[in-house]
């Protein structure tokens, strides 16, 4: 039996009806004073890749602002999971798993969806069409290596010659 309901409208009908697309001005919006400091860290160090992009524009505080502090949340419970280990005794004495694992996943995930909005994984920068480039490096020195001719030292070990 095949799908049900109508069958799908070709590409261009279905182009033709959207409305035209605006343009946003890419630009860096303005960090808050009220971030914590692992938050304002991790600011300065996605803002500048991200207008490196092309793909920031001032509308994107928001988006950023929560990315920020969920990644400023998820250090914080990282390192206090890591100082008080996975696995706590409950209130009946068993060891059961430490809430803070939970907290800790929900950030992650916060973390993993806010970064895929914002173009921070490689699958959405491809999704985006943006261009991966290897970095300008300098050439490293030339290694000079003495030939050896490796046959003859071992013939002359072999034959007590030297």
């Amino acid at each position: 039996m095949g799908a049900r309901g109508p069958l799908p409208k070709p590409n261009a009908i279905r182009r033709n009806k959207r409305p035209e697309a605006g343009t946003a001005t890419v630009g860096r919006p303005t960090m808050p004073t009220t971030l914590a400091p692992e938050a304002k860290a991790e600011w300065r160090r996605v803002v500048p890749v991200l207008e490196n992009m092309g793909t920031l524009t001032k509308v994107d505080r928001g988006i950023l602002i929560r990315y920020c502090t969920a990644w400023a949340d998820w250090v914080d419970l990282d390192s206090q999971l890591s100082r008080t280990g996975r696995l706590v005794k409950g209130a009946s004495g068993a060891w059961v798993r430490n809430p803070l694992w939970f907290l800790r996943r929900d950030a992650e995930s916060t973390v993993t969806d806010l970064g895929r909005q914002l173009g921070l994984t490689p699958d959405s920068r491809v999704r985006a069409g943006v261009k991966h480039q290897q970095p300008n490096r300098p050439e490293a020195p030339a290694v000079q290596t003495v030939p050896t001719d490796f046959e003859a030292e071992r013939r002359k070990r072999l034959l007590g010659a030297g």
